[in-house]
Order: structure tokens, then C-alpha cells, then sequence
């Protein structure tokens, strides 16, 4: 009896591994080639691998932004006179500090006080050994009379002269040094602090 009970033993194990194995997997028909003996080779399909998890790596820390207040100059609506606001710039590096304060030209929330860079883009700030170079790119409403003209130098200097580590002001227009911005003022090269 012991020996019956040991082979249904064997028996029900081998089943019970053979049930287990099998289980998962499709089972594929053999492919026959048009009717002939030979068998085609059959593809089994695995399981896919585990998902990877991929840990970006965080950004390096960017260097928060610096404020500081400027004295920004605009027009008069008659275009009479400049007009010094104070503003608020932002930055966060040295070099970014010009172009921000330029960026405050163009711009104003007063109607006392008209933007005369708000058709100007500034292609090129770059800061080099006391001289800041400028390159200018003017659009059709910054196409000013010779006292617009005038007015827009001035609000220039005053604004780029506050910084006091600045010593020139280099200005090109369309990457190209020129005799005048508007064709009324000359335009030294460079413009120096007095």
C-alpha cells in the first residue's frame, strides 16, 4: 500500500509540475507549408522585461534673481523734456543687470511718461573691461525727430551711466558702426563718461 500511495505520489507531482510550467504561455499551432511534412519553425513571444525607472538627476540650483532700483528715463507726451522714474529690474548675474535696465525703457504704467525704446530691440548687451557694447536693432516707431533723437541718447547715457563700473558705451546698429542712429544727431563712437 505504501508503495501505491509513493507512485500516485510521483504522479500527482509530475502533473502538478507539468500544469505549472505551461501555464502563462499560448499555446501556438504548428504552421504547415502548403500542405507538406515539414513543420515551420514556431515564434514564442516571451514576457516583456521589467520596467526601468530612470531617476533624472535634479538641475543644478539657479541663482536667484537680484532686484534692485534704477532710474529709468522717458518723455514728456509733448516729447519736451526726459522724465526719471524709478523701476524695479531683476537679474541674475552681472552681465544681465545692463540689459534688464535697457529692458526698463521700453516699457512705462504712466502716461506721463512715454517709452522712446518701445520699438527697439537690443540684438547684443555684452559688458567687457568697463565698456559696455550695444547693438541696436531700431523698428518704425523709433524712427525719432532730431530732439527725439536727442532725447533718446541722453535717456541712454543717463540710464547706463548710473552704474558707475561702466565707462564707454559702444553703440551699433544692425551689427554695423554708423555716423547717426536717426540721421540727425551724431553718434560718437565711443560715447564716454564725462
Amino acid at each position: 500500500m505504501k508503495k501505491k500511495l509513493w507512485v500516485q505520489g510521483i504522479v500527482v507531482g509530475s502533473l502538478v509540475l507539468a500544469v505549472a510550467s505551461g501555464c502563462g504561455q499560448k499555446q501556438q499551432p504548428l504552421a504547415s507549408n502548403n500542405g507538406g511534412s515539414t513543420p515551420e519553425p514556431v515564434q514564442t513571444v516571451s514576457p516583456s522585461p521589467e520596467p526601468t525607472i530612470s531617476v533624472k538627476p535634479s538641475p543644478s540650483p539657479t541663482p536667484e534673481a537680484k532686484q534692485t532700483e534704477i532710474k529709468a528715463y522717458y518723455s514728456d507726451p509733448d516729447l519736451t523734456k526726459l522724465v526719471e522714474k524709478n523701476v524695479k529690474i531683476s537679474y541674475k548675474t552681472e552681465g544681465d543687470k545692463y540689459k534688464s535696465a535697457l529692458e526698463a525703457l521700453k516699457k512705462s504704467d504712466d502716461a506721463q511718461a512715454v517709452p522712446l525704446f518701445k520699438d527697439v530691440t537690443f540684438q547684443s548687451v555684452k559688458f567687457e573691461k568697463d565698456e559696455l557694447k550695444l547693438d541696436l536693432k531700431l523698428g518704425e516707431s523709433a524712427q525719432l525727430g532730431s530732439g527725439g533723437e536727442q532725447f533718446f541718447l541722453d535717456a541712454l547715457k543717463k540710464t547706463v551711466f548710473q552704474f558707475p563700473e561702466v565707462k564707454a558705451i559702444y553703440i551699433t546698429k544692425d551689427g554695423g558702426q554708423v555716423e547717426s542712429l536717426m540721421g540727425h544727431m551724431d553718434l560718437p563712437y565711443p560715447i564716454k563718461r564725462k
